[in-house]
């Protein structure tokens, strides 16, 4: 260890603690974000071609994995006064980069704000139970609908389409 720092082996297994669930957390949270994206893409192919009410039914699921899905915020560490922002996958993963940020400059004592949002924010149980009942039951309903409709169903495993690497293996543009 470096003899110019101070920190005792107490606030440093604390500090790596926080860091690894920091990056389970941003690995969780964009796997998840990943899978969302997918059924959002696959939602919008069948959109097109859907009418009436499986239309409806689409559009209805699309709004929830929407939601889900949301966007990444600028000044995250600080909530707007008065209100809590509703959690999904793209703020959770921004939330996890934050304090891993953090964490890694070694600014992370017992008594530091990021140590709080650690442990308010490891475990996002609501949003995750969100993401299952899409993907076990409003999936499952929807593509009863669809198989009525002749449509193809929802693939709620099916990974997202990455772009293609330039054919010479040279992404530079």
């Amino acid at each position: 260890m470096d003899p110019r720092i101070k920190t005792s082996a107490t606030d440093l297994r604390k500090q790596f603690e926080m860091e690894s669930a920091s990056v389970e957390g941003m690995n969780r949270s964009f796997d998840a974000l990943a899978q969302v994206r997918s059924v959002r893409a696959q939602l919008k192919e069948r959109a097109a071609r859907a009418k009436g009410a499986v239309a409806d039914a689409i559009a209805a699921l699309d709004k929830q994995a929407g939601e889900l899905e949301g966007a990444a915020r600028s000044n995250f560490f600080g909530l707007p006064p008065g209100a809590k922002q509703p959690e999904n996958f793209s703020s959770l993963n921004q939330h996890f980069s934050g304090i891993l940020s953090v964490a890694d400059s070694g600014r992370c004592g017992s008594h530091d704000p990021s140590n709080h949002s650690y442990k308010n924010w490891r475990r996002p149980r609501e949003t995750r139970r969100s993401l299952t009942k899409i993907r076990q039951q409003d999936i499952s309903a929807l593509n009863a609908k669809l198989k009525k409709a002749r449509l193809a169903p929802i693939d709620p495993g099916k990974s997202a389409e990455t772009p293609a690497a330039d054919a010479d293996g040279d992404d530079v543009p």
